[in-house]
């Protein structure tokens, strides 16, 4: 239940507090906030706030966080840790529209080149040169996932799908970690950097009211090469589209007018698509109890992510031509 106290560290009114699903709508004398708990500790948060402060400069059209009456980004209260942020009004934005998908991939763009060689403000948020090494243990994880179905005896459902799924899987992963050694992945951390949202889902990218590209929640930005984000957004717009040439095309045209990508980052970026994301992340939920879903559910997402191989093979083969 909200304690009202936790108002008494703004500066700001509030006439009423309505509940959203995880945070609460504030409406204040200086127009509509949001407050929220976060999950996480303050050095996540202020690598947040601090890597937000500096886009900002270059890039205005991210989530504000309201300070406290002690000047911080954060108050805390009873254990938790709560934000609040300027409330963005707009619209969220429909990836099977093309002209959203493209604005925003432009913006994408934009925010990457506002955040070109940032300061790394928390070590524990830098990505960089570490994702052959993280795929690479996650095919190992992938690996023990398959002898642990196989051990069961009266193997469940999803064992069993499983089991009949992993090694095409493995493999898809495996080219991707020699994709990315083959490729100029190093060289490109060397390079550069930037600050990598890493949730792009169409909630998170909004078309304001002001017909600005706002992108909010950055609950899981980290310090990254552009890739990291492209891939990201293409894999969201894509797989409940039956993997869609034409949207991943015009994600890496729009992106491209803003900032040209080359053959060689066009390589890794390859790299990243071919790893089997969406896969991993259901073995990951099932067997190591992660998500406390229901059987069904997790059956179903399974059929659902290994039932485009053919769609997924015939878009990376487009991709790469």
């Amino acid at each position: 239940m909200l304690d009202t106290k936790i108002f008494d560290c703004f500066d700001f009114l509030v006439e009423d507090a309505s509940p959203i699903r995880s945070v609460y709508i504030l409406n204040t004398d200086e127009g509509y906030k949001i407050l929220k708990k976060v999950e996480y500790d303050i050095d996540t948060l202020m690598f947040i706030y601090n890597s937000l402060r500096a886009l900002r400069e270059k890039y205005p059209y991210v989530i504000n966080f309201r300070l406290t009456r002690d000047n911080k980004p954060y108050t805390e209260y009873k254990g938790g840790i709560y934000v609040v942020l300027d409330l963005i009004e707009g619209r969220e934005c429909v990836f099977q529209n093309p002209i959203d998908l493209s604005e925003a991939s432009k913006a994408l763009a934009k925010l990457h080149n506002a955040g070109i060689d940032i300061d790394i403000f928390d070590e524990s948020r830098n990505n960089l040169k570490k994702t052959i090494k993280k795929f690479s243990d996650k095919i190992e994880s992938m690996k023990k996932y398959k002898e642990i179905a196989n051990m069961h005896v009266n193997k469940t459902e999803f064992d069993s799908l499983y089991l009949e799924n992993v090694d095409f899987y493995i493999k898809c992963a495996e080219d991707s970690v020699l994709c990315l050694e083959s490729s100029d992945y190093i060289s490109l951390c060397e390079r550069f950097h930037t600050l990598c949202h890493h949730d792009l889902a169409h909630h998170n990218i909004l078309i304001g009211n002001d017909n600005n590209i706002y992108f909010l929640d950055f609950d899981y930005c980290l310090i990254d090469i552009p890739c990291h984000d492209l891939c990201n957004i293409i894999t969201r717009a894509i797989k409940h589209n039956s993997w869609s040439v034409d949207m991943a095309k015009n994600i890496i045209n729009s992106y491209s007018q803003i900032r040209q990508i080359d053959d060689k980052e066009l390589k890794v970026l390859y790299g990243y698509l071919l790893f089997p994301q969406d896969f991993y992340d259901i073995a990951y939920c099932y067997y190591m109890r992660s998500k406390n879903w229901e059987e069904s559910e997790f059956v179903e997402k399974l059929i659902r992510r290994a039932g485009y191989k053919e769609e997924r093979e015939y878009f990376l083969n487009c991709i790469l031509s």
